[in-house]
């Protein structure tokens, strides 16, 4: 098929997609597994086959956050001991802003509690020389911020399942083992990013579609992660005796070099959470709202309302 038959991505997808993920990806996927934008160089790839088939593909690229001179200095920064240890380290501010928070009943949690994770994370990577002082101003220094701007915008979606379920909140706090699988299963429903940015450097087929060098591939993983072709792949939270599977820190070559650190920190937060909020809930009447699509890469709630429950 030549990229001009291809079917475009349809506009009621991407504006479901802002209130309810399941019901946009479904809309999305039955448009076809390779739809393209109306205007923009991009294809976006949402059928499962064709997503998983080109996930860790050669004949595509991906931007470089990182410059390769770096690359050391991130591997150690984001190795599994040194993730566990920032994490322990943070662990007394995540538990001081939610105490903080919880006192006075609530109030917007993205302001009061996610957002100033950010800079105290980031000071627990200087404090532990993890990123050395004449990287901090430059490019590694500033990837490493807005990855942990993108971390704690993400972990609202976290907040917002415990805060509309108060027996999800009890379960994890009777059984803390369950916290890590809760961990992956909000990051499979809610990713941090939608899908994988790649770049065609040669003519390539994807699907039965023919793509001309120097395209944007958009590797949509989030629209197989709710597929419903298995019982792993459903848009609903399950918790069970085993993590469901996602795609959503990356896979092979291309999984995200900070995976240890994002589910260090978000187990942490967890902990936390269940343990000392565990009577703040939802606003009455408060919608989810994201924007989708989203002007930046990260898709997350730009507020949680939460009030002590009655």
């Amino acid at each position: 098929m030549q990229l001009s038959d291809c079917p475009v991505f349809p506009d009621e997808a991407g504006t479901a997609l802002s209130t309810d993920r399941g019901l946009g990806w479904r809309m999305a996927r039955q448009a076809g597994p390779v739809l393209r934008h109306p205007t923009a160089n991009w294809v976006f790839v949402v059928g499962r086959d064709e997503v998983l088939a080109n996930l860790d593909d050669e004949r595509f690229d991906r931007p470089r956050a990182v410059p390769e001179s770096d690359l050391d200095v991130h591997q150690k920064l984001f190795a599994p001991k040194s993730a566990h240890d920032v994490a322990a380290e943070f662990r007394p501010t995540a538990a001081a802003l939610i105490d903080r928070f919880a006192a006075v009943g609530g109030g917007d949690a993205v302001a009061a509690v996610t957002t100033p994770m950010v800079d105290a994370l980031f000071e627990v990577v200087v404090r532990r020389q993890l990123l050395p002082f004449d990287h901090l101003s430059g490019r590694s220094g500033h990837v490493f911020y807005e990855a942990c701007r993108n971390l704690f915008k993400h972990a609202s979606w976290h907040l917002y399942e415990l805060a509309r379920d108060p027996e999800l909140c009890d379960t994890l706090r009777r059984q803390p083992e369950l916290v890590r699988r809760f961990v992956e299963e909000v990051l499979r429903l809610e990713p941090m990013v939608q899908s994988c940015q790649r770049f065609t450097t040669q003519p390539t087929t994807v699907g039965d579609v023919e793509l001309p060098a120097d395209m944007i591939v958009m590797l949509c993983f989030a629209a197989v992660q709710r597929d419903g072709s298995d019982a792993m792949s459903t848009d609903e939270l399950v918790i069970d005796d085993r993590a469901h599977r996602h795609w959503s820190l990356g896979a092979g070559s291309m999984r995200c070099r900070g995976g240890h650190i994002v589910r260090q920190v978000l187990q942490v937060l967890v902990e936390e959470w269940v343990e000392r909020a565990g009577h703040v809930g939802l606003v009455p009447g408060f919608r989810p709202v994201t924007g989708f699509p989203a002007t930046e890469s990260v898709l997350c709630l730009p507020v949680l309302p939460l009030t002590t429950r009655a």
